[in-house]
């Protein structure tokens, strides 16, 4: 009878010894299962892109028409953007947020392509209202910020200056991309369902002509520390944007949700501890 208690000891020895053994090296791998959604932070830039939406911006001097190719250019962009929070702008004769600050590009490109010139029914070319728009729609955030400025006309209420130096002084810097000529375009004249149906006239019956201010938008990019490029004839300066704003220090932007797997071993680590501790209270015992 204490010959086969004695053997069977022995076997649960063995048995809680090679268990152990077992766990431990499955402790070793780091099993891990399940996961838990963390907020990431990783280095970006906060970006608003201000689009004029004013009639001028059908003239069909870039295919299809300037605000099309606008539209096309930054959803390129956007896209190029990922790891940085984007924004959007929509102006003419005033401005509004139609996106505000987010790291989803897809939202982003999806508001990009609902702009239209009858979004905003005031006529006109407000920049400094852009602007200050623009300044308002970024956070507190310590980060990078920039605005790319998107337009083809005059700065016809003459703020697009003040609003830039309060930009400055705000960390802003602006990026004024414009489109046309300082030649200038005629205006088509669109019905109520958007289609073009003439030519835009003053009320002496002159044809209206919008105007590229080259100098404005040089100077509103030089007192932010920002750089103008200028589109004429279908030309693209993406890669010179992107260049500009890939230049501009990241700082890590709290915006990216992630998974992580949670690590088991410590269930196994237990589990080898307890066998290899039960094994060694046997031997003391048969001691």
């Amino acid at each position: 009878m204490l010959r086969l208690l004695d053997e069977r000891k022995r076997l649960i020895k063995k048995l809680l010894f090679f268990a152990g053994m077992f766990f431990l090296v499955i402790a070793l791998a780091q099993p891990q299962w399940g996961e838990r959604g963390e907020l990431l932070s990783v280095p970006g830039i906060d970006i608003i892109f201000a689009v004029d939406v004013s009639k001028s911006m059908l003239a069909g001097d870039l295919k299809p028409n300037r605000l099309e190719n606008a539209k096309q250019a930054l959803r390129l962009l956007a896209m190029q953007m990922e790891g940085n929070r984007l924004g959007l702008v929509a102006f003419a004769g005033s401005s509004f947020v139609e996106c505000p600050l987010t790291g989803d590009v897809g939202a982003v490109q999806l508001f990009l392509g609902s702009l239209s010139t009858s979004l905003i029914p005031v006529p006109g070319t407000d920049l400094g209202g852009a602007i200050e728009s623009a300044a308002k729609a970024f956070d507190r955030a310590p980060t990078s910020k920039a605005i790319i400025l998107i337009t083809d006309g005059e700065d016809l209420s003459g703020g697009g200056r003040a609003a830039a130096e309060v930009a400055a002084g705000a960390g802003i810097k602006i990026f004024p991309v414009g489109i046309g000529t300082a030649v200038g375009e005629t205006v088509p004249e669109v019905d109520e369902n958007g289609r073009v149906v003439g030519l835009k006239r003053d009320q002496k019956g002159d044809l209206v002509v919008s105007k590229l201010d080259v100098d404005l938008l040089n100077e509103i990019a030089g007192k932010t520390g920002g750089k103008a490029l200028f589109v004429a004839g279908g030309g693209s300066t993406l890669p010179e944007l992107m260049a500009a704003i890939a230049s501009l220090p990241k700082t890590k932007i709290s915006q990216k949700l992630g998974y992580q797997y949670l690590d088991r071993f410590q269930i196994f680590l237990l589990l080898a501890f307890v066998c290899l501790v039960a094994e060694l209270v046997m031997s003391e015992r048969k001691r």
